[in-house]
């Protein structure tokens, strides 16, 4: 009886211990330098300013992210990143052809630890957009900068990995007297060292 008493003791004393070793080695680590790949459906738009607004048209982005998050409090993360992401969006008519062949953004991440897989985040920086016209044999790209925000998901696959899924809207403001933005739906995966 002594015995069953006193391994009932241990057990009680023991599991707040072992509780509180578990809160303190969370299932993910969020912080970390951190690479990605990206696959994401894009379409970017102009705008006259009269209220209209046309597609350049829509379709399949893909790239990379680099970042470091470093924890700022025990739920908040905070770091750069940098991407670039191909596209494969066009547009011709009459001869005339234009295409985006690339969109860079550098900024900052703001995120929130939620539960101890989950990550919600937003992103705000820098973008830049490569736009290619093509007229008979003649082409000529140019890259127009401006803002860009992100807002999205973090879901942690292990101690490293991780799946994300986000969503952005950049305004690189006027090019050639028009307005330029880009919106585009982005998941993929990620991994931190």
């Amino acid at each position: 009886m002594n015995k069953f008493f006193a391994a009932a003791a241990a057990t009680l004393l023991l599991a707040p211990i072992s509780a509180f070793a578990q809160d303190e080695a969370p299932a993910h680590d969020f912080a970390g330098p951190r690479v990605e790949a990206r696959l994401g459906y894009e379409t970017p738009t102009v705008s006259d300013g009269s209220g209209g607004i046309w597609k350049i048209g829509s379709a399949v982005s893909y790239g990379g992210e680099i970042g470091v998050d470093v924890r700022a409090g025990k739920n908040v993360v905070v770091g750069p990143y940098a991407n670039y992401e191909f596209s494969s969006v066009s547009l011709c008519d009459g001869g005339i052809c234009l295409e985006e062949t690339g969109n860079l953004s550098v900024g900052g991440r703001l995120g929130v630890v939620v539960g101890a897989k989950s990550l919600v985040y937003v992103k705000a920086g820098y973008a830049s957009m490569t736009i290619k016209g093509t007229l008979g044999g003649q082409s000529e790209s140019e890259s127009k900068g401006g803002v860009q925000g992100s807002i999205g998901f973090e879901f942690g696959l292990g101690k490293k990995a991780y799946a994300f899924l986000d969503a952005s809207y950049a305004d690189y403001g006027k090019f050639y007297a028009i307005n330029l933005q880009r919106r585009q739906v982005a998941g993929g995966i990620g991994i931190r060292f």
